[in-house]
């Protein structure tokens, strides 16, 4: 056997001493009822060996495992394993005795006696570890991502979740048109300024262009030492030195082929457990198609709620903002307006003369009362909505549109007003306010010289 050889003083040449690998030999020691495996010792050594243990040979050989190693007996089962069954027994452990990941093989070489075979495989099990971290965190942005919070909550949550991994000053999202950039999204570690404020509407190219040129040969922006902008792009380096930036990476995310933002980490942990330019390039993915969705969902409600013509909201807007003040029983004014002769204008100019009437009537009571308070209730029929106002500032403000209209525009329109301290009774107030529109409606006919009955025509 080996291990007989080895032992023979006689030989030359130690034929383990050739093997590439770490090699030993342990005689096991058991306890009293030989049940149990409770130390072992070292018969055999080679220099590999020693090399990863540490030690020299006779440091080891004839010495117990657990003189040198007393927490060290994870293994001692392998052993008893190999022996009882003659077989040999592969496993990967860490080893707290070298430090190291091992892949061995136990194998018996005699009576109590097992040899092993070592080959550290800290690269192979440090990359599957990072390969499973990293998927781990991807898949629990993703999940964060898509779980049906609001919009927002859920974009502020993926930033606070993806921090704890990568553990750096600043993460953020940047969004832009090509023109122009503002960051949308930020989270920032204690003690870190934030600059979601600062970073608003800025020049792109200004700011950010200089970035596309990492992305012609690469999937991402890496920054690892700011100096490196110095020299060829010293606005960026000067905004990034104010920041106390040192280094960064930035994913890209796009729609349909352009470019519309960026997930950034500023100053990240460079950790060999994860990686992070592959879990900000997938995660930016993600979140590229969130802030797509989102705005293609604003863009819908939108639609939904505005009319496209007058740039005001519609009906179903009105409707809603209704239902809700009948719910608050807050102060609100009513002012119910009515383009005149608008059919007289159609059927003498053109209905695209009728349509720059409305269109003149809306962007009226937008300028007076914000355009965010304005509806069309249909046809030429608007309403302006104004909660929380007070009497005195209502009336102050439709007396000045009163004044206004008094004057000679080419197109005019009628309106009434009416304020109610109680928004439970909005169905009321809105019918006195149209009712006082029609009242002035009258008074716009007749002291324009009309007839009863091109007045009737004319009307709504």
């Amino acid at each position: 056997m080996i291990i007989d050889k080895i032992q023979n003083s006689s030989l030359r040449f130690d034929p383990c001493e050739a093997i590439p690998v770490p090699y030993a030999v342990f005689r096991l020691l058991y306890n009293t009822d030989h049940s149990q495996v409770v130390n072992t010792q070292y018969v055999y050594v080679n220099q590999a060996y020693c090399q990863m243990a540490g030690y020299d040979k006779e440091d080891l050989v004839g010495h117990c495992f657990l003189e040198l190693y007393p927490e060290g007996n994870d293994w001692f089962s392998y052993c008893r394993e190999a022996l009882e069954f003659h077989k040999p027994v592969h496993a990967c452990s860490f080893s707290e005795e070298t430090k190291h990941w091992l892949d061995f093989t136990v194998g018996p070489a005699g009576e109590d006696l097992v040899s092993f075979v070592f080959t550290n495989v800290d690269e192979t099990v440090r990359k599957n570890e990072r390969e499973k971290t990293t998927s781990h965190i991807i898949l629990r942005i993703s999940k964060i991502l898509n779980n049906g919070e609001n919009f927002e909550a859920s974009m502020n949550r993926a930033l606070k979740e993806l921090s704890q991994y990568i553990h750096p000053d600043r993460l953020y999202v940047l969004e832009t048109d090509g023109r122009t950039a503002s960051n949308t999204f930020e989270w920032c570690a204690d003690g870190i300024r934030p600059e979601i404020d600062t970073l608003q509407n800025v020049d792109y190219d200004g700011y950010f262009g200089g970035w596309e040129k990492y992305l012609e040969n690469s999937t991402d922006v890496v920054i690892s030492d700011i100096e490196e902008l110095k020299e060829d792009d010293p606005i960026d380096y000067e905004n990034l030195k104010r920041q106390g930036i040192h280094r960064l990476v930035a994913a890209p995310f796009y729609h349909w082929g352009r470019l519309i933002g960026y997930l950034g980490a500023d100053n990240y942990k460079q950790d060999d457990l994860v990686n992070t330019q592959l879990t900000l390039n997938t995660i930016s993915y993600f979140i590229g198609a969130k802030i797509v969705n989102h705005r293609l969902m604003e863009d819908l409600n939108r639609l939904s709620h505005m009319d496209t013509m007058t740039n005001v909201h519609n009906r179903n807007a009105m409707i809603e903002k209704m239902n809700a003040l009948e719910k608050e029983h807050i102060a609100v004014g009513f002012v119910y307006a009515d383009v005149n002769s608008l059919k007289d204008i159609n059927d003498t100019k053109g209905h695209e003369a009728g349509d720059e009437a409305l269109r003149y009537a809306a962007d009226m009571l937008a300028f007076y009362f914000s355009r965010e308070n304005v509806y069309r209730a249909g046809g030429d029929e608007f309403v302006v909505i104004l909660p929380q106002m007070n009497e005195s500032e209502f009336t102050e403000k439709t007396e000045t549109l009163t004044e206004k209209l008094d004057q000679d525009y080419p197109y005019q329109f009628s309106f009434g007003a009416y304020w109610c301290s109680d928004s439970a009774e909005t169905e009321e107030a809105l019918r006195k306010a149209d009712q006082r529109m029609y009242e002035e409606k009258a008074r716009f006919y007749q002291k324009k010289g009309m007839d009863r009955r091109k007045r009737n025509a004319w009307n709504r």
